[in-house]
């Protein structure tokens, strides 16, 4: 039987896994990312490029080990005997030059066809990150040997490539972590933390990310996430106590960042198989949606005076867990009399009853001149990555709308604006000559974050649906550069969904007889579906991202500038015919 080359099966496997998309909704929170012990070293040669090419081609992060040589250059290699990763002799890299090492073969030991790979430098490491990484990342430095001169080096080159946001150093001794901060606070530092030994580290101060050594609680989770501390479970190692699909759901339900794994592959697999399990079953669209309870609001406006009295609409739904929070804008007064428009939570354990948050508004307009100096409004796309929450809104000066980026540790709050707002911009002379969002969760797809938005060529005229994407929420790209919806459909608002079906989507046109159902597998691509058969006392307005509670599809929308609920019911006999 021929043997098929590992580069082979490596590239099928990269292609494979790249074109099988995971999708995370507000209701699912973003899996952790694999972090690869030394690389996809079960496919390709430890600690060498090829191994982590692999790896960020499939969106993964990976740990790697450094030393130091003889002259001083900062290389990538777990011993300090050349031996068994190389085709040298028994030799320490301690005392070899770089121009040494970079002649032996790092490959061939693995495979004939990887003869020639060559031991990399920390730089050609990190630099490939930078060039190659797809979305977010984790890329652990194992500090195995680094002089004094070297610990320097290391910080350079972090800050070089951009990664201190995205990298932390371990395996180092305290004092080289105090130093290594000492040179540049925003250095991240790690280390292998026991149960035992939480609270000491927690009480010192030092670390920035906790390496648990046994499977985390969500309780241990919740509270480094809580102190702004990256949670991984460092799980590496080989053999069948290490490839233990239980322990990896377990400690991804505890809602950790990562996980360290010799098999990042098979923990992938096991992850999206969850994902496809827990994807909410689909919405019918012969369904009829019926106001629940009739003629009431879930959410009313605020007493005479309050800041939401004139007015609560536009909401949007964040599920966690047995809590909703319900994100709405509101007014206060006429603008004719000084009136201003801002958003604040309301949450509910049923969907009917709602507590509005105390430290409401959570945000409002800005000041005089700025971007957002008008209108703060329509929050939308609530989305948890690492350790801070990010919530996307909708703000007008009196040139145009444009969108903006707000953050918290909490979803309740305190909520930051970026200073880097607003982080999509409107486009003179364009179909998207103004944009504002829709009411839609932010979804993630093979490690790039999409955000619909409404792009408009005069102030709700011409009213079309755009796309943009990200790897970090902070910079985004439209994709494609038109619309994926046409601007000759009107659609004010878009309310989508994610379930088995793929997207789902209602549609808020100008005439609100025309509202209809759109799907999509991509978000690119759209198909017009059927009408929406909707029964509410009132015409009803701006539908919230339609969310899956309790076992049925609900929605929250506006009325009468109020907000109401609907449930989604089955069809009757005679609209299944």
């Amino acid at each position: 039987m021929k043997r098929i080359s590992p580069v082979a099966v490596l590239s099928v496997l990269v292609l494979a896994a790249s074109e099988a998309p995971t999708t995370a909704d507000e209701s699912m929170p973003i899996p952790p990312i694999q972090i690869a012990h030394r690389g996809l070293l079960r496919h390709a040669p430890e600690n060498t490029l090829p191994a982590f090419a692999a790896c960020l081609a499939l969106g993964m992060g990976f740990e790697l080990d450094i030393r130091t040589t003889k002259d001083g250059h900062l290389v990538v290699l777990h011993d300090d005997n050349i031996q068994r990763t190389t085709n040298g002799p028994s030799r320490s890299v301690r005392d070899m030059t770089l121009n040494e090492v970079k002649r032996l073969d790092a490959g061939g030991w693995f495979d004939k066809t990887y003869a020639g790979v060559r031991v990399p430098t920390l730089e050609e490491t990190l630099s490939l990150v930078s060039h190659r990484k797809r979305g977010p990342t984790i890329i652990a430095l194992n500090v195995k040997d680094v002089t004094r001169k070297g610990e320097t080096q290391l910080v350079d080159l972090v800050e070089k490539y951009n990664l201190l946001g995205e990298s932390f150093a371990f395996d180092q001794s305290d004092e080289m972590s105090r130093r290594l901060k000492k040179l540049n606070p925003a250095f991240r530092i790690g280390q292998n933390v026991n149960r035992q030994s939480i609270d000491a580290r927690i009480e010192e101060g030092l670390l920035d990310c906790f390496l648990l050594a046994s499977l985390p609680t969500a309780d241990e989770v919740l509270r480094l996430h809580d102190l702004d501390k990256q949670v991984l479970f460092n799980f590496a190692g080989s053999g069948e106590g290490r490839r233990n699909q239980d322990a990896w759901q377990r400690a991804a339900a505890a809602g950790i960042d990562g996980l360290l794994t010799d098999y990042p592959l098979e923990c992938r697999a096991a992850w999206r198989a969850a994902d496809r399990v827990a994807v909410a079953p689909a919405l019918d669209l012969r369904g009829v949606w019926v106001e629940t309870p009739w003629a009431k609001p879930v959410i009313d406006r605020g007493r005479f005076g309050a800041w939401d009295h004139m007015a609560v609409d536009n909401p949007y739904v964040h599920v966690d867990g047995n809590t909703l929070f319900c994100f709405y804008e509101a007014q206060d007064k006429p603008f004719a009399k000084g009136g201003r428009e801002a958003f604040g939570i309301a949450t509910s354990s049923d969907g009917v009853h709602w507590k509005k948050l105390t430290s409401n508004p959570i945000l409002t307009t800005g000041d005089d001149g700025a971007w957002d100096h008008i209108v703060a409004k329509l929050p939308v796309g609530v989305i948890k990555r690492g350790q801070h929450y990010h919530l996307f809104y909708s703000g007008r000066d009196s040139r145009t709308k444009q969108i903006g980026l707000a953050t918290a540790r909490q979803i309740t709050g305190p909520w930051t604006k970026s200073p880097d707002n607003p982080v999509l911009r409107s486009r003179s002379g364009d179909w998207d000559k103004m944009l504002s969002t829709h009411p839609t969760p932010m979804f993630e797809i093979d490690g790039r974050y999409h955000l619909l938005f409404r792009g408009m060529e005069r102030r709700y005229e011409q009213q079309g649906v755009g796309l943009a994407v990200s790897t970090d929420l902070l910079h985004w790209q439209r994709l494609p550069t038109s619309l994926v919806i046409p601007a000759n459909e009107e659609i004010a608002s878009l309310a989508v969904a994610r379930s088995e079906q793929g997207f789902v989507a209602i549609s808020q046109p100008m005439d609100l007889k025309r509202r209809s159902y759109w799907l999509s597998n991509d978000l690119q691509q759209w198909q017009k579906g059927p009408p929406v058969n909707f029964r509410a006392s009132i015409a009803a307005e701006t539908l919230s991202n339609p969310f899956l509670f309790d076992g049925r599809w609900t929605v929250l929308y506006e009325q009468k500038d109020r907000i109401y609920r609907a449930v989604l019911h089955p069809p009757t006999d005679q609209q299944r015919k």
